[in-house]
């Protein structure tokens, strides 16, 4: 997942520093949620009755991360595009 992810980045920084730069605050913000999401799910109290197995473990996180991302896009725009502006004015030297 990341190695695609740095792969596809350095790629766009060759052709668009915005783009890039865009692309890196969305997923940053949405790891950021996905942490969030996990520390919640995590905080849930267990009974223990049906053990979770590894493939459980491994579907939630991708779903919980699947959920951060569609999250940014959708509902937390504004905060990636303060992100983008405060990340861009120190990258570029102005409030783009």
């Amino acid at each position: 997942m990341q190695i695609n992810a740095t792969t596809e980045l350095q790629g766009l920084i060759k052709q668009d520093r915005e783009k890039a730069l865009r692309k890196s605050v969305n997923q940053f913000a949405a790891y950021f949620f996905y942490q969030i999401f996990k520390e919640m799910w995590d905080g849930i109290p267990k009974s223990g009755l049906m053990p979770e197995t590894p493939a459980e473990k491994m579907y939630r996180d991708m779903l919980l991360y699947e959920y951060s991302k569609k999250m940014m896009d959708v509902q937390m725009k504004s905060l990636s595009d303060m992100i983008y502006k405060s990340l861009a004015k120190g990258a570029y030297g102005n409030s783009r």
